[in-house]
């Protein structure tokens, strides 16, 4: 109920450090940056796990955006613009990385199933056991399924932004996240709706 109101006040909020940083305030530039790079970083390599092409498309997005930012018209969410970007960015190197190596054309990205649960304090008290079904329990996701709930429960992007970023319309949107969450529901890992939504709040630590 309360996410018109938020959606506003976060509007608000950024529209301010937005046009502060097109005016050249460092300080605003730094908060869009401390803002957006962890984000960022877990995302990208949910659709490239390769760490230095990640870095690479990070830093260009950051590059593109300071050096056009007087053109660019104020987005209502900064974190959905810059993570949008940064996904043109990965799909544009990754085609470019393929044409070298001869490599069939890339018609979408893939986002990844891997999680690295090994090193990562979410799943330090979860046995190799339980590890195996939560990984069983996120392939039985389509690939499409598993980004649109990344971004809907991890990144908290509106079920527009999602749209937006993924290619289908918000309806579908909500459908694949209800059917996403069914899917998970029948597993033998999640008991509940709770259980997912707090899954994938964790996930902000990778």
């Amino acid at each position: 109920m309360c996410e018109p109101r938020c959606l506003c006040a976060r509007s608000m909020d950024q529209e301010r450090i937005w046009s502060k940083f097109k005016s050249g305030d460092t300080k605003a530039f730094e908060s869009v940056y401390k803002l957006c790079i962890d984000d960022m970083y877990a995302y990208g390599l949910k659709l490239n796990s390769n760490k230095e092409l990640v870095k690479d498309c990070i830093q260009q997005v950051f590059v593109d955006v300071y050096e056009h930012r007087n053109s660019i018209s104020n987005p209502q969410n900064i974190k959905f613009y810059i993570l949008k970007a940064l996904k043109h960015a990965i799909y544009k190197r990754q085609k470019k990385e393929n044409r070298k190596s001869n490599i069939e054309e890339l018609s979408e990205i893939e986002f990844r199933t891997a999680y690295n649960f090994e090193d990562k304090r979410i799943i330090s008290e979860i046995d190799t056991q339980k590890h195996q079904l939560v990984k069983k329990a996120l392939d039985s996701l389509s690939a499409k399924q598993r980004e649109i709930m990344y971004l809907r429960f991890t990144m908290g992007l509106a079920y527009e932004e999602i749209s937006d970023m993924v290619g289908i319309d918000h309806s579908s949107v909500r459908k694949q996240v209800y059917r996403s969450i069914k899917k998970l529901r029948n597993s033998d890992v999640f008991d509940d709706y709770k259980s997912i939504i707090l899954f994938y709040s964790t996930l902000r630590f990778f």
